[in-house]
């Protein structure tokens, strides 16, 4: 929007940094100490057709993605602490039209640092979560044993399909009613073991790129202070 670039406007703030992702800021007391943050990658199952990957390549790489963790110089048990003990709820999905990641968080002080008077508070929830969102985008690790976890839970989705009779006639309607388009069903077996790493990773990071990314935070905190921060951790992110 043609507003001042330091403005504060309700009830989203807009903005567009210089690497091409798109940002809103909402301030939302209704929740107290709580944020959410939404980074979504329009694409989706629709991209595999469009792009020429395999079938299920984009949501088995989403999948894989929730499975590992693992960034930067830290294992994926060190990551996970890291957002246990900041509060940190991380989910990673993708549908027909997009890949979404959804981040819970506390805006307060936790992960405070030494015990009774050398006690030190620790950063924010929301800082937490924005070294977290840099560092999936730039220094995410592809491992191999995340991907036998992404396979296996599709695989095993597929096939309680066939032993639940509700679920099975959803699957018949909607292959009726999309001309078995796959984009709208369940990923079968044969194509879940087609999926390589190298695959399920191209995929996804064909959609994970700056100009394409909208980030969406709302919550109970200065929207200053967070757009501050998106700056520095998101806004440095190469284009």
């Amino acid at each position: 929007p043609d507003t001042a670039p330091d403005s504060i406007t309700r009830p989203f703030t807009l903005r567009r940094l210089g690497n091409g992702i798109r940002v809103g800021v909402a301030q939302n007391p209704s929740e107290s100490q709580r944020g959410h943050l939404r980074l979504v990658a329009p694409g989706g199952r629709d991209a595999e057709s469009r792009l020429g990957f395999k079938k299920g390549a984009m949501a088995i790489g989403a999948r894989t993605m929730q499975e590992g963790g693992a960034f930067g110089p830290w294992t994926r048990e060190q990551v996970e602490l890291f957002c246990v003990d900041h509060l940190l709820m991380v989910e990673i999905n993708c549908n027909e039209e997009a890949m979404t990641f959804d981040f819970v968080f506390p805006t307060t002080n936790v992960g405070n640092i030494g015990f009774g008077d050398d006690v030190q508070l620790g950063i924010t929830g929301t800082e937490s979560v924005m070294q977290i969102v840099r560092e999936i985008l730039i220094g995410f690790k592809w491992e191999e044993d995340a991907l036998g976890r992404s396979k296996q839970s599709f695989r095993s989705a597929h096939e309680s399909l066939h032993k639940n009779l509700e679920a099975m006639s959803t699957e018949r309607l909607a292959e009726a009613m999309t001309q078995n388009d796959g984009r709208f069903l369940s990923i079968d077996v044969e194509s879940v073991d087609k999926i390589s790493l190298e695959e399920a990773r191209l995929a996804v990071m064909s959609q994970l790129v700056p100009s394409n990314l909208e980030v969406s935070v709302s919550g109970d905190f200065d929207v200053q202070e967070v757009l501050e921060m998106i700056y520095k951790f998101i806004g440095t992110i190469p284009a």
